[in-house]
């Protein structure tokens, strides 16, 4: 893996399907990130997407979830634009108070032929703007 494992919710692992991690354990390549002891609550979160959507009218949502437990209590406290087959990176900045992050993938596969598929999608933390990994 390129990037710092910790600092990583989704790690480039072709996306196919809805994505709604629950556990510290990386599946299908996502995972839910345990902020610990940390007192930081300003966070920037970047989405890097590799390739293009398998069609072009097919759409992937993004939202950043935190939550106090691992498995339930997930709410939204940011949103990317809905990504398309032209757009290549994307950042935003949020505030948490809570233990746990996650980002919850939901994809429309435009014309319902269960062929959707996304790969080298990587979602990464960053807590400053200077190591804000869109900025590199």
């Amino acid at each position: 893996m390129a990037f710092d494992e910790n600092l990583t919710l989704h790690d480039g692992t072709t996306i196919t399907a809805d994505i709604s991690p629950v556990s510290q354990t990386r599946t299908n390549g996502s995972v839910v990130i345990d902020l610990g002891k940390t007192k930081v609550s300003g966070l920037y979160v970047s989405l890097f997407t590799g390739e293009n959507m398998a069609e072009g009218s097919d759409t992937m949502q993004v939202t950043i979830e935190e939550s106090a437990a691992v498995a339930s209590g997930w709410q939204e406290i940011a949103r990317f634009p809905e990504v398309t087959a032209a757009q290549r990176e994307r950042s935003l900045s949020f505030i948490t108070s809570q233990r746990y992050l996650r980002a919850k993938i939901d994809i429309t596969d435009a014309d319902a032929g269960g062929d959707f598929s996304l790969a080298n999608v990587h979602i990464l933390l960053g807590t400053t703007p200077t190591n804000d990994v869109s900025q590199v």
